[in-house]
Formats: structure tokens, C-alpha cells, sequence
């Protein structure tokens, strides 16, 4: 069975990515992650508060960005599982794609003043860091 993540960090990606995941899972059922990237806390704040407060305001806003995606899915009646991870965007996705090899990433695309500088989208910083090895394919939706 195929692996698929759905990277989910606001709730604008939901509407993206919903319509090609439900599709993608009616015509050959997936093993499906949704994954939010939280970025890391100011170290100036850790110094100040505790590790469990850190990492339950992580969980709980993680849990917030993704409750709508989970809602559609449960109403699809399509499996999944949830996760939550602290780093950068970019990174953290690719290292997670990698480590539960993951044979696709569903991620929305948008249009921003960013890709016009030259950042790129999250789907070209993934491309560069996953590489064109064929093993893991990148879909941007919109």
C-alpha cells in the first residue's frame, strides 16, 4: 500500500488538499498521514518556560490546524493518522516523508510575494531536498 502525507500548516491548505486526497484514496487506498510543522520557540521564551508547557502549546495548535482536515476525512470515512513535529517547514517534511517512506507528498500550492523573490514553494524547497530519485513524488494541488 502506498504511502501519502499531507503536510497541512493553515487552514487555507485544507481546501487543496482535501479533494485530491479523497480521490487519490478512492481509487487505490493509501496508508495517509497529515502532518503540521510547528516552527520552534524562541529560545528566549524556553528559557522561561517549562518543556511540557512547550510542548502542549506545539500539540494543541498543531491539533487546531488539523482538526478541520481530520473532521473531513472521518466524514469520508478515510483512515489516517496525525502528527505533529517542530522544525522548519521544508526540512521537517522532507525528514518525515523519508523516515516513514512515504511514496508521496500532497502539497497545496500558493502563490506568494515569496516564490516571486526566488524562495521558491514549499513543493520546490521539497524537490530540492528530497531530489529526483524517483522515490517519492511531489504533487502540488491547488
Amino acid at each position: 500500500m502506498n504511502t501519502v502525507l499531507v503536510p497541512i500548516n493553515d487552514s487555507s491548505d485544507i481546501e487543496c488538499a482535501i479533494k485530491h486526497v479523497i480521490e487519490r484514496y478512492r481509487t487505490q487506498p493509501v496508508t495517509l498521514f497529515l502532518l503540521n510543522v510547528q516552527m520552534p520557540i524562541s529560545k528566549f521564551v524556553t528559557r522561561f518556560v517549562g518543556r511540557r508547557q512547550i510542548d502542549e502549546f506545539h500539540q494543541e495548535n498543531g491539533m487546531q490546524i488539523l482538526q478541520p482536515m481530520i473532521e473531513k476525512l472521518d466524514a469520508a470515512g478515510i483512515p489516517h493518522q496525525e502528527r505533529i513535529v517542530i522544525g522548519h517547514k521544508a526540512e521537517s517534511i522532507a525528514q518525515f516523508a523519508r523516515e516513514h517512506h512515504c511514496d508521496q507528498i500532497v502539497v497545496p500550492k500558493h502563490k506568494s510575494i515569496f516564490q516571486n523573490i526566488g524562495l521558491g514553494s514549499v513543493g520546490s524547497q521539497l524537490r530540492q531536498l528530497i531530489g529526483s530519485d524517483g522515490r517519492c513524488d511531489i504533487s502540488e494541488v491547488y
